[in-house]
């Protein structure tokens, strides 16, 4: 092989992991999260006067907002051009927050939709709970409270937002203890929600639940995954060839699967500050593995099967946060699941495609594509982990 293209190959794969990092960007730690609306129908006599009523908590960013960011597109408010706006914001008192959002209300208001039957619903603004101590670097949570009157005839409700507000997590609730058929779904950017039953879902479909859950765990891993994606590709750039890579990739989804399940389901509970610096550090364990051993063994396995416990909790955080299917609740933790795998799979099948074949050639793939690629890797990681462990 010429000089010349054993110096072009490293460049690809600086491009290559640069890629990557661009389209992952807008979700670069698992704090970075949808919205969440918590939708819940108050029946005509529990209201004076007596009238059916849609009451909405949307937990939000709401300098993001207010800033006029694109929350569907944005990856990175610095390059924004409302990024020094959002900084301002990002620096206000609760209070005088809630006093600029009162003012946009009007605005807020035209970007929601809401159908009842054939009626469209007007919303009224209710109050707005702006978290007061917070860390800067991370997003502050802000909790509106919206309702809208409910025509008599029982018509079922569609509820979405504009595609500019990000995507959206819509969760019925209920005042009665029965709990068992509420609506819960993941709504892409200007998504429209199925008809929502004012007497919960008798049924909602199989499909439909399969559909949103799997949707919402491929979105989590490709774009919103950089760390998970880093990861994986630390365990393919160990040995590109698929045997090693099945083993690995085998030990890594059935311990975060493990822990997926433990951590969803309450039997494990650790704080979002320990797990995220722990999964940088995995990143960067397998970057510096790659570079210093030449042949997988048990070690590396065991160490493997460890951190997918770790990256299971954080999958976990992010599913609690969207909420589960009270009716089809193992179908909903299933298809996160198999949507989180799936997410996976897009990351290594390009992988593979694109350096696999080179694997032929052990030696020359080790020095000019795995070494290079690991220790961009681990920058990577080097560089989640301090800024894990600052925001913490």
């Amino acid at each position: 092989m010429s000089d010349s293209k054993a110096l072009t190959y490293p460049i690809v794969v600086s491009l290559y992991l640069l890629l990557i990092g661009v389209l992952t960007t807008p979700a670069m730690t698992h704090e970075i999260r949808p919205a969440v609306a918590d939708l819940i129908i108050i029946p005509e006599t529990s209201i004076d006067p007596p009238s059916s009523q849609l009451q909405i908590t949307i937990d939000f960013n709401a300098e993001m907002f207010l800033a006029g960011l694109d929350a569907s597109l944005v990856s990175d408010t610095d390059d924004a051009p409302q990024g020094k706006d959002y900084d301002l914001l990002r620096s206000l008192p609760a209070v005088d927050l809630v006093k600029q959002f009162s003012q946009q209300w009007p605005r807020f208001q035209k970007a929601l939709t809401g159908i009842s039957g054939t009626y469209g619903l007007e919303f009224k603004f209710k109050s707005l709970q702006v978290e007061e101590n917070f860390v800067l670097s991370l997003p502050r949570s802000s909790k509106l409270s919206i309702y809208a009157a409910l025509p008599a005839d029982n018509s079922a409700i569609k509820f979405g937002w504009d595609s500019k507000l990000g995507p959206l997590v819509l969760r019925q609730q209920s005042k009665t203890e029965n709990l068992d058929d509420l609506y819960t779904a993941y709504l892409s950017p200007g998504s429209l929600s199925a008809p929502i039953s004012r007497h919960g879902q008798t049924a909602q479909a199989t499909l439909m639940v399969m559909a949103d859950y799997i949707k919402a765990g491929f979105v989590h891993i490709v774009p919103k995954g950089l760390d998970h994606i880093l990861f994986v590709l630390g365990l393919f750039f160990y040995a590109a060839r698929w045997q090693p890579l099945l083993v690995q990739v085998t030990i890594f989804t059935a311990a975060h699967s493990m822990t997926l399940i433990l951590a969803s389901t309450g039997y494990i509970i650790l704080p979002p500050s320990l797990i995220e610096p722990l999964i940088a550090i995995s990143i960067i364990y397998v970057a510096f593995e790659n570079v210093r051993r030449k042949h997988l063994n048990a070690v590396r396995l065991f160490v493997i099967f460890g951190f997918g416990l770790l990256h299971g909790i954080g999958f976990a955080s992010v599913l609690n946060s969207i909420g589960l299917s009270k009716a089809q609740y193992i179908l909903s933790l299933v298809s996160f699941n198999i949507g989180v795998e799936l997410g996976q799979l897009a990351v290594l099948a390009p992988t593979f495609l694109l350096f696999g074949v080179m694997a032929g050639n052990a030696l020359w793939y080790q020095k000019k594509i795995a070494i290079p690629a690991s220790y961009l890797i681990g920058a990577a990681g080097l560089w989640m982990l301090i800024t894990r462990v600052i925001a913490s």
